[in-house]
């Protein structure tokens, strides 16, 4: 395993701070692997093109195939996505949590589990942790009643993707299209959010190592341990 890079150094007074999507994303872009392929994912079912679903069967095939995002985009629509959630109003709390629910699709999991360590948010990734969009939002709601721990919940929604209204430029996707998050009852359509300029890119937040992350079914993994986690389980291309 690769050593961390260290924010602050480990001292006698200190274990230093750290991040580990810092060492699968953002260290290996300065040195040089902004276009390594780390995420793929399956031929999408409707291809889409600046936000716009493609009908002509020419480009429905030329477009039919595996998706292959590099280590740039990645970091953006993950560090955009943590942007979301700190104009949501997280911040990465000891009270808040963040589960996705079984129907998002792998690769906007996967964004939205890194967006979320970024900024030291805690990931519940149980066996069942995400239940369905509806008992998602539902659950959502109770928390915000209930007085209990801040719940973001990114699930399924029933949305057409926004259409960019730009297709002389080249625009980036969400990644997100047809996912909403709920976050104390309150819901957004992350298509639309990730597309919108003011909401800014976050930088990554350094950690103390013993910084609870990602709750398993065996364990509850700090910092440093996540990254392993992470390389494994969500990143293994990189």
């Amino acid at each position: 395993m690769t050593d961390f890079h260290f924010f602050q150094q480990p001292s006698d007074t200190s274990s230093g701070t750290l991040n580990p999507v810092f060492e699968l994303l953002d260290f290996p872009i300065v040195m040089g692997g902004a276009d390594d392929i780390v995420l793929t994912g399956p031929s999408p079912d409707k291809p889409l093109v600046d936000g716009r679903e493609v009908t002509d069967p020419r480009l429905v095939k030329a477009l039919s195939k595996p998706v292959e995002i590099d280590r740039a985009e990645v970091l953006d629509r993950s560090a955009k996505f943590a942007g979301v959630l700190r104009a949501m109003g997280i911040a990465g709390g000891a009270d808040e949590r963040i589960s996705i629910a079984e129907d998002v699709p792998p690769m906007s999991r996967a964004l939205s589990i890194l967006g979320a360590i970024r900024i030291g948010l805690s990931v519940d990734v149980r066996s069942g942790a995400g239940a369905t969009s509806a008992d998602s939002a539902e659950a959502s709601s109770s928390d915000a009643d209930d007085g209990a721990a801040v719940s973001v919940l990114v699930h399924a929604i029933d949305a057409p993707p926004v259409d960019s209204g730009r297709a002389s430029v080249k625009v980036v996707r969400s990644r997100f299209e047809g996912v909403g998050i709920a976050i104390a009852g309150e819901s957004a359509n992350l298509d639309q959010a990730m597309r919108d300029s003011r909401v800014e890119s976050v930088a990554v937040v350094a950690l103390a190592p013993e910084h609870p992350l990602i709750l398993t079914d065996e364990t509850l993994l700090d910092a440093r341990a996540s990254l392993e986690w992470l390389s494994r389980e969500i990143l293994p291309g990189a």
